[in-house]
């Protein structure tokens, strides 16, 4: 891992069973961000060919990138495959699974079209709004490059990357601010950790 991923804080402020409660609250978070990134980014793990299709359907311009599990006989060879997924039919789809997905998006463009398609079930989905927070160092609050806003839809809160039935929200800050930065943004979005 890089240094300047180690020099950052994540926290979860919000836990919801609706995604659209949770969808909300990141962007109270990112309305107090100082400036926004251009683009969201979308990051899950695909392991059925409805959920292929669902998320496929919400981001047409997605990136899907098929690697084996160990010890598989993969369609693609050994290293993976970014296998066409609009041209295939449902059982070519299914020889490619499971599938990393990622996209990239102007953010407020695409978010109630992947909360559509979500579904009951699945792997965490991961919506991450990069941006930079204002510097309050009377609140702890220091601006850093990598500050970011994220929804784990369908993750737990305290490990994301595990799947639940509720919807986590994160705050990214730097160490610096930590704690104490972080607790000053829940308050000012009136969302509480």
């Amino acid at each position: 891992m890089c240094e300047d991923c180690l020099a950052g804080y994540t926290r979860c402020v919000h836990v919801t069973a609706d995604a659209t409660d949770a969808y909300r609250q990141a962007m109270r978070l990112c309305a107090l961000m100082e400036h926004r990134g251009e683009e969201a980014e979308l990051l899950t793990h695909l392991e059925s060919v409805d959920e292929v299709r669902r998320m496929a359907a919400a981001l047409p311009n997605s990136r899907f990138v098929h690697r084996p599990y160990p010890d598989a006989r993969p369609p693609c060879g050994a290293g993976g495959c970014e296998p066409d997924v609009p041209v295939m039919d449902d059982h070519e789809l299914e020889a490619h699974l499971p599938l990393e997905m990622s996209a990239r998006f102007a953010p407020g463009t695409a978010e109630d079209r992947v909360i559509a398609a979500l579904g009951d079930n699945g792997n965490p989905v991961f919506l991450v709004w990069p941006g930079r927070w204002p510097d309050r160092p009377e609140h702890g609050l220091h601006g850093f490059r990598h500050d970011a806003v994220q929804v784990a839809f369908r993750g737990d809160h305290s490990d994301p990357a595990l799947p639940s039935g509720r919807h986590a929200v994160h705050v990214q800050v730097s160490k610096e601010s930590g704690h104490r930065g972080v607790e000053y943004l829940a308050a000012q979005a009136g969302v509480h950790p």
